[in-house]
């Protein structure tokens, strides 16, 4: 195994509500995971992803299932398990100890992995226009072919990519080696200093215009002031005010509301947990102690010890652990909202005191205008002039930091690096369609990676195999990226002939490194021989099984204890 190699080991999937489960384990090289269709090849493969932070379709059957899944990989060498209950996750060593609990995607697990797999790909953010770390789904993303729209277009197998903006180019250019870390590193830092810029140079350029305006009054030295508009003025402002303290106590009453709200939730919180610990003492003591009549240590009652009573402390258990999640979720909901509240009362409060200091101004002008008459203009323009030249300086530093900057990254954006990837790309790429039967689509032309390719009919499928194996085979030639696994689901689309079906799947086997971990969904290999590992769901409609759910429950719940207790340390 390559030190930055990722791979899949095992896949405990667990519905509580439908006391069912299932476990999976991967060979590090070749899987196939066959079946006929509805057995659940596809929710196999999605689970792999949905348990890293990469949300994928699931349909409304699986999501009643409200399925926890728990993913063992190892990664350089090293192993981990990762866990998620709805949108909450927790990563936990080989040894089921609580390393990070996530309960944000993009603001928690996308930096983590981001350090974890050295990747420093950086893309802007649709809200913000800033740039963050890419989320799982991105960093997945060229390694996975979904059987939904992984076969239609590339660079779309994953739900909720509109996260980033225009995302494609900066992914294939730092995929590829176009782009390197590096490069991306140097962008984020370009892009801070040119919002410093944009700031600057606007407040600069009012100052600019306030001092055109002074100077033009100056040399006159009358500044009239009509008393009846400054009346309206006055009486307008103090309306204004009054509506502005209104709506800030509208919020401020809100706040109390669903702060009154956030304690209620901690109570319930803390309540659950205890009688969860409560209850595990009692079904430990009543393991402990096998005589018909036991004394429970909480409060002395004395009860049946029977296998009944024994079911009936894990069902209490799992209740309470049921509405511990829920009040999690509500939980996060509230914090949401009481920061929404917070931010817009401190807005509010902030709108408030504008117009109380416009007031004020407005109330001292006439002394201004006094004072003004008695000012030089000397003094006056040395006041605008140094203020000027603060911003010219501050402007001037932060414009030659960016310079500095720009021209380090542009040894990251080498003209010559550049085309011989493209050249390498396209001769890969035309080797591939090649070897897949596709005659109707060449390289010619593309001066640069394309962010797609099409064909006609059936060869479309086809042509985006080459594609997609020739960005791999570029990257692991010109980058050192992480070697995530390969995931390619139900590759026989658009009704493909027999022999391009052969073809297809020959191709998989026979030009996928060994050095990446492949797990292929198919219903059958259309006369290819295999002798690798085989995963062979056979029930219809029905991948969970009630069997495994004994062993399934023994090795997620006292994990997902942990991370409800952390998430709840962390309230």
């Amino acid at each position: 195994m390559k030190l930055n190699q990722l791979l899949i080991k095992q896949l405990t999937i667990l519905s509580i509500p439908e006391k069912s489960a299932k476990t999976v384990t991967f060979h590090p090289q070749r899987n196939l995971v066959t079946g006929e269709n509805d057995v659940g090849k596809s929710s196999i493969i999605k689970s792999i992803y949905h348990s890293l932070g990469a949300d994928v379709h699931f349909d409304s059957v699986w999501e009643k299932a409200d399925a926890i899944s728990l993913l063992t990989f190892s990664y350089s060498n090293k192993d981990y398990m990762i866990l998620r209950s709805r949108d909450h996750f927790g990563l936990f060593d080989i040894h089921g100890n609580l390393l990070q609990s996530f309960d944000s995607i993009i603001k928690d697990l996308s930096p983590y992995f981001a350090k974890l797999f050295n990747n420093r790909l950086l893309l802007k953010q649709s809200k913000t226009n800033q740039r963050i770390p890419a989320s799982p789904a991105i960093q997945f993303l060229p390694f996975y072919i979904d059987q939904d729209k992984g076969w239609a277009k590339p660079w779309d197998s994953f739900e909720g990519l509109g996260v980033f903006g225009g995302f494609k180019r900066d992914l294939i250019n730092f995929v590829t080696g176009i782009r390197p870390n590096e490069y991306f590193l140097l962008s984020e830092r370009i892009d801070q200093l040119s919002a410093k810029l944009t700031t600057l140079k606007s407040e600069s350029g009012v100052l600019s215009s306030a001092k055109k305006t002074v100077e033009k009054h100056i040399p006159k030295a009358t500044f009239d002031i009509d008393i009846k508009a400054f009346k309206r003025d006055i009486d307008r402002l103090l309306v204004k005010l009054e509506a502005l303290k209104n709506k800030e106590n509208e919020y401020r009453k809100n706040l109390i509301r669903q702060k009154n709200k956030e304690v209620f939730i901690d109570n319930e919180i803390a309540l659950v947990s205890k009688s969860i610990r409560e209850i595990n003492k009692d079904y430990e003591h009543s393991l402990n102690d096998l005589d018909c009549e036991i004394t429970c240590p909480t409060c002395n009652a004395t009860y049946e010890n029977s296998m009944v009573s024994r079911f009936g402390l894990l069902e209490d258990i799992d209740t309470c652990r049921s509405l511990l999640s829920d009040y999690l979720e509500d939980k996060k909901k509230i914090t949401k909202e009481v920061t929404k509240l917070e931010n817009q009362l401190n807005l509010q409060v902030a709108k408030v005191r504008e117009i109380t200091e416009l007031l004020n101004e407005k109330k001292g002008k006439v002394r201004l205008k006094d004072l003004i008459k008695n000012e030089s203009s000397k003094q006056v323009k040395e006041i605008f002039n140094q203020s000027q030249s603060n911003y010219s300086t501050q402007i001037g530093e932060i414009e030659e930091q960016k310079s500095v900057l720009e021209i380090d990254r542009s040894k990251f954006n080498n003209k010559e690096r550049k085309e011989s990837i493209i050249s390498r790309f396209n001769a890969l790429i035309d080797l591939f369609l090649i070897k897949l039967n596709v005659h109707t689509l060449s390289s010619d032309g593309f001066s640069d990676i394309p962010l797609s390719v099409k064909s006609q009919g059936s060869d479309t499928p086809r042509a985006l195999l080459a594609y997609y194996y020739a960005i791999l085979f570029t990257s692991k030639e010109f980058t050192s990226l992480p070697l995530f696994p390969l995931v390619i689901d139900s590759p026989n689309q658009q009704d493909q002939d027999a022999i391009n079906r052969n073809k297809i799947i020959k191709f998989i086997f026979d030009n996928t490194p060994d050095d990446y971990q492949l797990i292929l969904g198919t219903v059958d290999l259309h006369g290819v021989e295999y002798d690798g590992h085989t995963i062979s769901p056979a029930t219809k409609l029905q991948l969970l099984d009630e069997d495994e759910f004994e062993d399934g429950y023994n090795k997620v719940a006292p994990l997902l204890d942990r991370l409800q207790a952390s998430l709840i340390a962390e309230l």
